[in-house]
């Protein structure tokens, strides 16, 4: 079953992955020496178009409508693509520049229908017209890095076409980063329809982040809590600047609620979030699964990322970013020390390291894809798949983290178990061992059954091999009765205990109950009689409930200390610590009645159809 679940599971994240790959349109036009025939192409039926394919390219130059065709384009270039990949005279284009881009657009629309273009970003600064006509721009352009004004902000420009036939021309400016140009498709299409593609592509990312948020938080506010659990403070800020730095390379939404950051901020935020994600994927990795090879890998990396961030404070945007391949390699290495991490705990026998490297190869998958789009190395109609890999990724991280804190918890109370095993008075031990000796002066046979008695009852009090929650409740009356038959060795006649159970006895009980109860009833219920007591222990079944009820008739309890009893913070095997225990596992502890002189009854439930809580038979 394990494994067919975790076949599963890749086939969904697969599923995911590629499911983009559906939204690709069968029919397919792209720009041919500078022109786009729409003319077969329905808005309405088959949907947006990218205008992609050859645009003409106008080297350091801004021409307008009626300039363009005086002038002969210096290349035709495909689009969208980075500039510093075209060559003029043997010789490839600097990353500063300017220029213009061309595309005439063929239609049978009528004059003054309204169609919608989606822009993302191009770098640094863009004018956009329809032939003479400004329709939309980011940032200002400019023919100097002095007067230029970067921008990233991409948007939705509606229009009117001014004839069948039109011209979308663009001025591009560059001065601020290492590559510019025409980075993304252009869409185009009827307003509806661009405006449903920008929605989507917005909500997309606003549900990402949105979420990656949410869980930081959630975990961060775990570590506040819980100060051990330190790799929750790591995925707290991992997913933090996983939020950052995928806002800087989608819509820039966090940058949009920011008025008046600058452009070189921007980039300052978009490199350096990157630079942290990939620290803390290699703390966080190291935390989990820790050997000498992580160790040295935080090291490192502590030490390149201060030094890149360093570099980001202390140089120009556009120096820096020539250095983006340096970044990426980092990057790459980055990922590949926890994926040598991971494997290193896995062989140390680490549990859900391959759910982690099933995370990390998700992450890495859609990483490389999108570093290939996002370089323009690869041409894909879905466009990126980081959204859905992420969305996977933190998923299962937060399965896998939920379970570690289960599991912490489980050892917890295991060894708090563990601790109420421990807890044999050593009075009880002298005292017991006392009257064996003394009954095998006249009664051999009893001692040895009293020595067999104590034998299960040591047995069962120092089985710290299963420290478990439950075990069956024929093994806790057992253990009970054992218990019981040493006292009434010891104090005879004034101990008189009657037990009364179901047939089934397989049925699922929490441990250390039923005995440490009837020890208290014992203790402080019947010895302070002088004449003694009786002690009523019953177990049955009513609905869906397994009930017990330990019943005596010895002095009570006083109404004020009953008050205050099960709140109190008792130590090993205390009441308020079986109540507590018993809160923790179904929500409701002890009931308990007493009335001074008269004598005391202890009740509670245990539901019996309860995932670790049932009968052989359910």
């Amino acid at each position: 079953m394990r494994y067919l679940k975790s076949e599963l599971l890749v086939v969904i994240i697969m599923i995911l992955l590629l499911q983009g790959c559906s939204m690709e349109h069968s029919k397919k036009v792209h720009g041919q020496d500078g022109i786009l025939d729409l003319t077969d192409w329905d808005f309405d039926a088959d949907g947006n178009i990218r205008l992609d394919g050859e645009w003409e390219f106008y080297w350091n130059r801004f021409l307008g409508y009626e300039d363009l065709d005086k002038e002969e384009p210096d290349l035709m270039v495909d689009v969208p693509n980075v500039w510093n990949k075209y060559s003029m005279q043997g010789e490839k284009l600097k990353g500063e520049g300017y220029a213009t881009y061309r595309l005439h657009v063929k239609t049978d629309l009528p004059v003054g229908t309204m169609l919608g273009i989606r822009s993302y970003t191009f770098s640094s600064a863009y004018d956009l017209y329809v032939n003479e006509t400004k329709v939309a721009s980011n940032g200002k352009t400019a023919k100097t890095k002095e007067k230029e004004k970067g921008e990233y902000r991409p948007q939705v420009i509606v229009f009117s076409i001014p004839a069948e036939e039109f011209d979308i021309i663009i001025h591009v400016s560059n001065f601020h980063y290492a590559r510019g140009g025409f980075w993304y498709s252009l869409y185009m299409g009827v307003p509806e329809g661009i405006f449903d593609l920008d929605d989507n592509a917005v909500g997309k990312e606003i549900f990402l982040i949105g979420m990656l948020i949410i869980v930081s938080l959630f975990f961060f506010v775990i570590y506040i809590l819980l100060r051990e659990f330190k790799y929750c403070l790591y995925f707290s800020c991992l997913c933090l600047f996983l939020a950052i730095g995928i806002d800087m390379v989608g819509q820039f939404i966090l940058v949009r609620l920011i008025s008046g950051i600058s452009f070189r901020a921007v980039i300052f935020i978009w490199y350096s979030s990157t630079t942290w994600v990939i620290f803390f994927v290699v703390l966080f990795v190291h935390e989990l699964f820790q050997s000498a090879f992580s160790k040295l890998a935080v090291k490192l990396f502590l030490v390149g990322s201060i030094l890149f961030q360093l570099l980001y404070i202390f140089t120009d945007s556009l120096f820096y970013s020539r250095l983006a391949g340096f970044n990426t390699v980092f990057e790459a290495m980055g990922l590949l020390s926890a994926v040598i991490s991971v494997g290193i705990g896995i062989n140390k026998g680490y549990k859900d390291g391959w759910l982690n490297i099933l995370c990390m190869i998700v992450v890495l998958t859609a990483y490389i894809h999108d570093t290939l789009f996002w370089t323009n190395r690869i041409m894909v109609s879905y466009g990126e798949i980081i959204y859905g890999g992420l969305f996977i990724a933190v998923f299962l991280q937060m399965i896998i983290q939920a379970k570690r804190i289960k599991l912490f918890h489980d050892h917890k109370a295991a060894a708090e178990l563990s601790f109420l095993q421990a807890q044999i008075k050593p009075h009880f031990l002298y005292n017991a061992l006392n009257t064996f000796i003394s009954i095998s002066h006249y009664d051999i046979n009893k001692a040895r059954d009293l020595l067999m008695s104590f034998s299960s009852y040591l047995r069962r009090s120092f089985d710290f091999k299963d420290l478990s929650h439950l075990s069956t409740l024929k093994n806790e009356i057992e253990f009970a009765k054992a218990y019981v038959e040493i006292e009434k060795a010891r104090f005879e006649e004034r101990i008189e205990v009657h037990f009364e159970v179901p047939e089934e006895l397989e049925i699922k009980v929490p441990r250390l109950i039923l005995q440490p109860l009837i020890e208290n009833a014992i203790i402080h219920g019947i010895l302070p009689k002088e004449e003694g007591g009786r002690i009523d222990v019953s177990v049955f079944k009513k609905e869906k409930k397994l009930v017990f009820k330990i019943k005596d008739n010895g002095v009570g309890i006083e109404k004020k200390k009953l008050d205050r009893i099960l709140d109190a913070t008792g130590k090993g095997i205390g009441i308020a610590n079986i109540h507590i225990r018993l809160e923790r596992l179904y929500g409701k502890g002890l009931q308990i009645e007493s009335i001074p002189g008269s004598g005391t009854e202890v009740t509670w439930h245990i539901p019996i159809h309860r995932k670790g809580v049932y009968s052989k038979n359910d």
